[in-house]
């Protein structure tokens, strides 16, 4: 079954991966920088800052990028005329520094989002509201930790089947009639 997910791997990364981050960037900011952003959002502490390190750790690892080329961009992203994010000192340690959505970044985060919903809804237009959640619920329990040792120790349970056969998914493990 795990091989059957592979075949999926290049039409989420190309077809909606790379189309996804290409409407997150709106025509304003490079696939790298929404990376940054969308960083940024989902990872903040309370207050929103970010330690610089973790960006540059995650960035090295997704593009195989250098700090140095990661300072580049949130100095871009920092600077007129996009304003999105500002830096400081950390308060706790001078060593290192921390980073922020602006009002103008989260608006900008706002954007992507939306236009992210938007893309979404149009590509998966043919699917119904419970195979939607079904999608959900598989993707939670497959990337969330809590969840899967929570399901091990017997406090979730295991999704219902999806609610209908998904049109083409066993074509590689059933042999064709004649």
């Amino acid at each position: 079954m795990v091989g059957e997910l592979l075949n999926f791997f290049y039409p989420i990364h190309y077809r909606i991966g790379m189309d996804l981050e290409t409407v997150m960037c709106q025509g304003r900011i490079s696939r790298k920088q929404a990376a940054i952003l969308w960083l940024i959002h989902s990872r903040a502490d309370a207050a929103g800052w970010v330690r610089r390190k973790d960006i540059e750790t995650r960035l090295a690892t997704w593009f195989e990028m250098s700090n140095s080329n990661v300072s580049k961009l949130l100095r871009e992203l920092s600077k007129p005329p996009l304003s999105l994010v500002s830096q400081i000192e950390n308060p706790d340690s001078g060593r290192e520094k921390v980073v922020r959505l602006t009002k103008a970044g989260e608006k900008f985060v706002d954007g992507m989002v939306k236009a992210s919903v938007d893309y979404l809804a149009g590509q998966l237009s043919h699917l119904t509201t419970d195979e939607l959640r079904w999608g959900v619920d598989f993707f939670a329990l497959s990337f969330r930790n809590s969840a899967r040792e929570a399901r091990l120790n017997g406090a979730i349970p295991h999704l219902a089947p999806p609610p209908g056969e998904i049109e083409g998914a066993n074509e590689r493990s059933h042999p064709p009639t004649r």
